[in-house]
């Protein structure tokens, strides 16, 4: 129960603001994701900006719930996601958001390398100019930086077939 309310504040501050909500149909910023399979991972230019969107797959979701929350196994995090009864307690909007998982790659060392997604020593993201590994959550485990990646406010719509980013606060690049 600790690790949901903690999943939902963390996943409740990462909402768009109310002018992209207010946009996001046929506007910039929105992408089409209807047909994407889980483990896609790709780079797109949104707004001119670079952004990993990354559909998580079950084991690619109980892996970065393992590594959010380590005194959970990583077996407990894939029952749970087998079972559906973490989608049942999170909620639609909350397990979106672990399903969908949004970054920016611009390099946080301020270099102005592209980062690479679903890869790394932590299966998540990895900065080869800089040698930084990060987490799936796009946080720093090994290498010279504390800065954690970029994670702009962004919501699937309720059909599924867009995901809304809010780019405005995202490095651009150099």
């Amino acid at each position: 129960m600790t690790v949901t309310i903690g999943l939902y504040f963390l996943f409740s501050g990462m909402a768009p603001t109310a002018d992209v909500e207010a946009h996001y149909e046929n506007r910039p910023g929105t992408v089409r994701i209807a047909s994407w399979k889980p483990g896609d991972a790709r780079l797109l230019k949104v707004k001119g900006k670079p952004v990993t969107i990354w559909r998580r797959d079950l084991a690619e979701m109980a892996s970065a719930m393992a590594q959010f929350d380590p005194s959970v196994p990583l077996e407990e995090w894939s029952g749970l996601l087998e079972s559906g009864s973490l989608k049942q307690e999170l909620g639609p909007e909350v397990f979106a958001r672990l399903e969908w998982f949004i970054v920016s790659l611009i390099s946080t060392a301020g270099l102005g390398c592209i980062i690479l997604a679903k890869t790394g020593n932590y299966a998540g993201f990895f900065d080869p100019c800089a040698g930084v590994h990060y987490d799936m959550w796009g946080r720093p485990q090994k290498g010279p930086t504390n800065e954690i990646l970029v994670v702009p406010p962004h919501r699937t719509n309720v059909e599924g077939q867009f995901v809304v980013i809010d780019t405005s606060r995202l490095p651009a690049p150099k």
